[in-house]
């Protein structure tokens, strides 16, 4: 058994590393925290190679002075807490002291510094853990880190990394964060020598958001109604319906200017909302203003989650201040159109294709606000004394058409039947007046006795057998896909090009999937910076909102990205969602049950759909002779 030795600073250090720099991202996010405890007014980050070149971070803050730049490389060195009473009230995004040595321990780091009313500035360097002696820098006023060579000499950690491509689209999401929960901050990105952003700063949210979002995106913002509870302020905004996904991307919480993932509050949302579709979750910009005193913030490496004192006090704060925000919504909603609103006959459908569109623009919103944070939301008490006004209209729910031209390929072949571009696979459908022919109500010991709506009863030697018209044609059409893998499926191009604008980490997933996305018959190009268009579609698909479409496409991929058969399965899950929509779209009183049964029963797996359902429910004659109390 070895003996018990004290580990030495720089190994001390590399395991802390373990905890605090999980990716280049988590670098960006330490120096970035610290460039905003430092009160910058702007901050500068570029990038190299996905961060694994190049991280820098350079601020106009407060600086150091040479003394304070000797001890920030030293482990447990801070200059935000000074008792263990402040570590229950933190007010700092950083606190811990670790964040610089473990940063340094695992790259060759670098570190000017100025303070605004000194003349000299100072530059330390650290290789691997190593310090060279301090010695002066010309450098203007602020804190300038440069972080070269990530894990260079920690070889298995690098070789877990992702592609440039990917931790740089963390890296920006990472950035995009603390944008949003700083807007008062000019932010400048560079990547790979190429701006990609500058954010100047700002004291309207609004204008924060609609920076780094498309303007439907912000034109479709709800305020919430700003609401105080014990030791708690809720304010932020809310989006329609249309915004949300199955995953929870599009949920920006904030929690005393702090990017916080927490399941309670995620609770709260749901809760606030009366419940929401399952699988999906909805999409806002919510901004928490907590005493310290009820919130600590110590429990998790890297700060993300937090524990509260009080929580049913914030769950309460929460639910109350989205309910009351959908409530006036819809107060708003019925006070302008006093008729009742009739939507167009629409077929089944699971997925989340009719839902509250906004029309126009939303409430103005003023530019100043109570309380110490510099970001403008719109004031509750105005909005409840005062009507509407004249201009302001309210919500509708509109369904989205897609105007289409005649695609260029018009039919594939699929095994002994054709499918023509823009309807779907009816290689089994029949005029719903033709009667089925005597001849054709047996097949393979199934005899075919009545149709029960959407289902069809056979006869079978061991008893009855129920077919779901729609389960069945959902696995023929994926099936008669899947082996005509190699052949592009049709495309129907778009009258109108879609053009979309992603969160970083959606725009990589398009990236790594462009060619099943290709093969599958949706043609996307880039169109600028995290912004893609949409040119074409599945002809066989009869989509009422696209663009949901698409974002359901990404969040499936992205829970499957890291799985080893990832870009394999890549194109089944297209063709699952493409056969699922298409069967839900055909008219099953049209549909002929004996062919379809036939087409089912030569399918590689006839019984389920690949989600899983079943598409035939067998009852055999014992278990009927059971139900009905008979004796053998």
């Amino acid at each position: 058994m070895p003996t018990i030795q004290v580990m030495s600073a720089t190994l001390a250090s590399q395991v802390a590393a373990g905890e605090v720099v999980e990716r280049p991202a988590s670098v960006v996010k330490e120096l970035v925290e610290n460039s905003l405890d430092a009160g910058a007014k702007t901050i500068r980050i570029e990038i190299r190679r996905g961060g694994v070149g190049l991280i820098k971070v350079v601020d106009d803050g407060c600086g150091m002075s040479r003394e304070d730049l000797e001890l920030c490389t030293q482990r447990h060195a801070t200059s935000k807490l000074s008792s263990i009473n402040d570590l229950f009230e933190i007010t700092h995004l950083g606190f811990r002291g670790e964040a610089i040595p473990s940063i340094a321990s695992v790259s060759k780091f670098r570190i000017s510094s100025r303070q605004t009313n000194s003349l000299d500035g100072w530059e330390l360097l650290v290789e691997g853990g190593q310090e060279h002696p301090v010695r002066s820098s010309g450098i203007s006023p602020g804190t300038s880190i440069e972080v070269s060579e990530l894990f260079y000499n920690t070889p298995a950690r690098r070789k877990f990394l992702k592609s440039p491509e990917t931790e740089a689209s963390h890296i920006e999401h990472q950035i995009r964060l603390h944008a949003l929960a700083f807007p008062q901050v000019r932010f400048i990105y560079r990547r790979d020598d190429q701006q990609i952003f500058d954010l100047p700063g700002t004291t309207d949210l609004r204008v924060r958001i609609s920076a780094l979002t498309d303007v439907s995106t912000t034109d479709a913002l709800i305020p919430i109604e700003p609401t105080i509870g014990p030791g708690i302020t809720v304010q932020g905004f809310l989006l329609p319906v249309t915004e949300a996904r199955r995953s929870k991307k599009a949920q920006f919480i904030f929690l005393n200017n702090r990017p916080v993932e927490d399941q309670l509050i995620t609770r709260s949302i749901r809760d606030g909302y009366g419940g929401f579709p399952t699988g999906f979750h909805p999409a806002l910009y919510l901004y928490l203003d907590v005493e310290p005193a009820l919130v600590d913030v110590n429990v998790h490496p890297a700060k993300k989650e937090v524990r509260f004192r009080r929580p049913v006090d914030i769950v309460n704060t929460i639910v109350d201040a989205i309910a009351n925000t959908l409530q006036n919504k819809t107060r708003q909603i019925d006070s302008s159109q006093p008729a009742p609103l009739h939507l167009p006959p629409q077929e089944a459908d699971h997925s989340i294709d009719v839902v509250p569109e906004p029309s126009v623009q939303p409430p103005s919103v003023s530019n100043t606000t109570e309380g110490p944070r510099p970001i403008v939301f719109p004031s509750s008490v105005t909005k409840k004394q005062n009507s509407p006004a004249p201009s302001e209209k309210p919500f509708v729910l509109k369904p989205i058409t897609i105007k289409q031209v005649p695609a260029t390929q018009t039919h594939l072949p699929l095994g002994k039947s054709e499918f023509a571009a823009g309807s779907a696979i009816h290689s089994s459908s029949v005029p719903p007046s033709t009667n089925i022919d005597s001849n054709t109500q047996k097949l393979d010991g199934f005899h075919f006795l009545a149709m029960l709506p959407p289902y069809a009863l056979f006869e079978a030697k061991e008893g009855l057998v129920l077919m779901s018209l729609q389960a069945a044609r959902e696995r023929i059409i994926f099936e008669q896909l899947r082996n005509h893998k190699h052949t592009p499926i049709p495309s129907q191009q778009l009258l109108d090009p879609i053009v979309v604008d992603l969160d970083p980490r959606d725009f990589d997933i398009i990236l790594k999937f462009s060619e099943h996305f290709d093969q599958a018959g949706m043609t996307i190009t880039p169109f600028g910076q995290n912004t893609i268009r949409l040119e074409s579609i599945p002809a066989m698909l009869d989509l009422s909102n696209t663009k949901t479409f698409l974002m359901d496409l990404i969040d499936k991929f992205t829970h499957s990205e890291y799985s080893r058969a990832a870009k394999t399965l890549a194109y089944d899950e297209f063709i699952k969602v493409i056969a699922k929509n298409s069967a839900q779209k055909e008219n099953t009183s049209s549909l002929q049950p004996v062919p379809i049964l036939k087409d089912l029963l030569l399918c590689e797996v006839p019984y389920c759909t690949p989600s899983g359902k079943p598409t035939l429910i067998n009852y055999s004659f014992s278990e009927i002779k059971r139900k009905f109390g008979a004796s053998n």
